[in-house]
């Protein structure tokens, strides 16, 4: 019974902060995340690259 009284209450809090959010706010929540997922997506590619390139024995330092 305590456990799910703990979720309602950190429920209830999340969506009350959520919804006093104003338009800039969001935008500005919007742009970070995107800016993580972009981040994170080119981690990923530029890994990927690096893997098939050492995997080909080529340097990925830059060098020829």
């Amino acid at each position: 019974m305590n456990d799910s009284s703990a979720a309602i209450s950190y429920g209830a809090s999340a969506v009350t902060t959520l919804a006093g959010l104003t338009i800039n706010e969001w935008v500005a929540l919007g742009g970070f995340l995107i800016g993580v997922a972009t981040f994170g997506v080119n981690w990923w590619y530029k890994h990927a690259q690096t893997k098939i390139l050492e995997s080909q024995g080529k340097s990925t330092r830059g060098e020829p």
